[in-house]
C-alpha cells in the first residue's frame, strides 16, 4: 500500500484552468473544497462553496460533501449521541458528532488525482470506527468533478438487514447555493421546465424526498451558477435547505443540501462501487453536460451477474454477498415479502411486456406484479397498480412474460418502481423464488455499456510541508454494546 502524505493543514487540492477541489485529512478525506477560478463576469464568487461550519471554534464533520453509510439496526445508536437517537449503524466519511474526524489510511495526490482511503466514523458515538472503509478516486475534465468510489464493509454483524436510502454522496453548500433544480415532468432529456426548492424565509428548514425524472439535481446562486450532482440511474433523492439566511462563507451554519438517496441493502461483507460528478456552471451547462451522457434504459434490463442492481427486499433477503449469477431470495414470510427494483422512470407504453427469467419453490400458483407511478412516494398497492401471473413452482428456471399490454393503467403510467410478491395469505416456510434477469426482451437483457474505472497509478506526489507516515494494517476496534 502506498506511503500516507498529509499537509500541514490537512487540505490537498487539485486544480485546471476552470475550477478546483480540494479534500481534507482533518474531515476523514472528505470534498471540503470547491471553487470556481473566475467570477464568470460577476455572476459567482471564487470563494469555497462547501459548507464547513464552525460549532464552538470546532468544524463541523456532518456536512461537507462526503459518503454517508446508513444499515441496521435503527436502535444501533440509541446509546449514542440523545440527538441522534434512531439513526441506526451510520458511519459517514468525515466524521462524528463529537467533532472526531475519520481515520485516514492514504492519501495519494497526482497532477489530476486526489485519493483517499477512510475508516469512517459512527456519527453518533464518540470515535467509534464504522467497519467500512470508504476509498474514493478525484479526478478533473474540465469544469466537472469526476469521483469513482469503492466501500468495503466489514461488519462483525451478520445480519442482512433491510435496505435504506444512503447519501453516495451528500453535498452540503453554502447559503449562495439556496436554489434547489431538478425536473420532475414526464419527458425527460427534452429541455422541459424544471421545478425550484427554495427556502422561503422567516421559515428556517426544509428536508425531505423529491423524485426527479432526470438523474441529477444542482444547487445555483440567483445568476443561475452553481453546482450539478449527476449520479447515474439514480431518481431517488434528498433535498434540504437549513438556516434562514441566503448566503454566509464556508463557516457559517447555513446550507443548502442535496444527496443522492439510493436505497441498498448492506452484506455484511460487502464491495460496493460507483460514480458520481460534479458539474460546476450555469444551470444551462450543468443540464446539457447530463443530456450529453448515455442514458438510464427505457425500460427493465437487469442482469444479476454479479450484484443485485439496485433491487432491495421488503420482509425477505437473499442469500447474500457475493451474487453470483441469480438472487436466491427467501420468501418465509410470503404475506408481506416483496422484491423490489430501485427507482426508474419507464413509460408504461414502451414496455407493454416484462420477461423475467426466474425459479419459483412456493406453495402459490400465482406471483403479483406491481408498481409505482413516477409521482407516487412509494407502493401503493391499490387495483389500479397491480397485475397477477402464474408461476410453476418447480424450482426449475423459465422465461416469465408478463403481458401488460392489455392493462390501460400500466400503459398510461410513467412507472417510477416495480416490484414482485407472492399471492398468498399464509406463512411459507421454505419457499423461494431466483431471478437471473429482468427485461423488455424474451431474449434477456441487453449489454450494459460500462466505462470500467482503472484506478491511476505511478508517482505519488508531495506538496510542501507534507510528512511521511506510514500505513498499518487496517483493525477496527470493536465496541462491546449490544447490537
Amino acid at each position: 500500500m502506498p506511503s500516507l502524505r498529509v499537509g500541514a493543514d490537512g487540505l490537498q487540492t487539485i486544480e485546471n484552468s476552470q475550477i478546483k477541489v480540494g479534500i481534507n485529512t482533518n474531515a476523514g478525506g472528505s470534498i471540503t473544497y470547491l471553487t470556481f477560478q473566475n467570477d464568470h463576469g460577476g455572476n459567482v464568487t471564487t470563494r469555497n462553496m462547501v459548507s464547513n461550519p464552525l460549532v464552538g471554534g470546532r468544524t463541523d464533520l456532518g456536512r461537507q460533501i462526503q459518503i454517508g453509510l446508513y444499515g441496521g439496526p435503527y436502535d444501533y445508536s440509541q446509546n449514542g449521541n440523545p440527538a441522534w437517537i434512531g439513526l441506526g449503524w451510520n458511519p459517514i466519511q468525515a466524521g462524528d458528532v463529537y467533532f472526531n474526524s475519520s481515520q485516514v489510511l492514504l492519501v495519494e495526490k497526482q497532477t489530476n488525482l486526489l485519493h483517499t482511503k477512510t475508516i469512517p466514523k459512527q456519527f453518533a458515538y464518540n470515535n467509534e470506527p464504522g467497519e467500512a472503509t470508504i476509498e474514493h478516486w478525484i479526478r478533473l475534465d474540465g469544469n466537472v468533478v469526476k469521483v469513482h468510489v469503492k466501500v468495503v464493509l466489514s461488519r462483525s454483524d451478520k445480519t442482512q438487514y433491510e435496505a435504506r436510502q444512503q447519501e453516495f454522496p451528500c453535498m452540503y453548500l453554502t447559503g449562495d447555493y439556496h436554489n434547489m433544480w431538478l425536473y420532475k415532468g414526464t419527458n425527460p432529456y427534452s429541455n422541459g421546465p424544471l421545478s425550484l426548492e427554495r427556502i422561503q424565509p422567516p421559515q428556517t428548514t426544509i428536508f425531505g424526498d423529491v423524485f426527479p425524472t432526470e438523474p441529477w439535481m444542482a444547487s445555483t446562486n440567483d445568476n443561475g451558477y452553481g453546482v450539478g450532482l449527476y449520479s447515474p440511474n439514480t431518481y431517488e433523492w434528498k433535498r434540504g435547505y437549513f438556516g434562514a439566511d441566503l448566503g454566509g462563507d464556508e463557516t457559517s451554519q447555513v446550507a443548502s443540501y442535496l444527496a443522492a438517496a439510493n436505497k441498498v441493502v448492506f452484506d455484511h461483507n460487502l464491495v460496493h462501487e460507483w460514480d458520481y460528478e460534479l458539474i460546476l456552471g450555469h444551470l444551462s451547462e450543468i443540464r446539457s453536460y447530463v443530456y450529453n451522457k448515455t442514458h438510464s434504459p427505457a425500460g427493465p434490463n437487469y442482469l444479476f451477474d454479479n450484484s443485485r442492481k439496485g433491487w432491495l427486499y421488503y420482509h425477505a433477503t437473499d442469500t447474500g454477498w457475493p451474487i453470483a449469477g441469480k438472487l436466491h431470495v427467501l420468501l418465509d414470510d410470503a404475506t408481506n415479502a416483496r422484491v423490489l427494483s430501485p427507482f426508474v422512470f419507464w413509460k408504461g407504453r414502451s414496455n407493454p411486456k416484462i420477461y423475467l427469467r426466474a425459479a419459483f419453490n412456493t406453495q402459490s400458483d400465482k406471483f403479483r406484479i406491481k408498481w409505482r407511478r413516477s409521482d407516487d412516494i412509494t407502493i401503493y398497492g391499490t387495483g389500479d397498480r397491480i397485475m397477477e401471473f402464474p408461476v410453476i413452482n418447480d424450482g426449475q428456471y423459465h422465461t416469465y412474460t408478463i403481458d401488460l399490454s392489455s392493462n390501460d393503467n400500466w400503459l398510461n403510467a410513467d412507472i417510477g418502481q416495480i416490484a414482485f410478491e407472492p399471492v398468498t395469505d399464509k406463512a411459507q416456510p421454505n419457499a423461494w423464488m431466483e431471478l437471473a434477469w429482468v427485461a423488455t426482451s424474451p431474449d434477456g437483457p441487453t449489454p450494459e455499456i460500462v466505462d470500467p474505472f482503472i484506478p491511476p497509478t505511478g508517482e505519488v506526489a508531495c506538496v510542501p510541508g507534507c510528512a511521511l507516515v506510514s500505513v498499518k494494517k487496517i483493525q477496527f476496534a470493536r465496541s462491546n454494546r449490544k447490537r
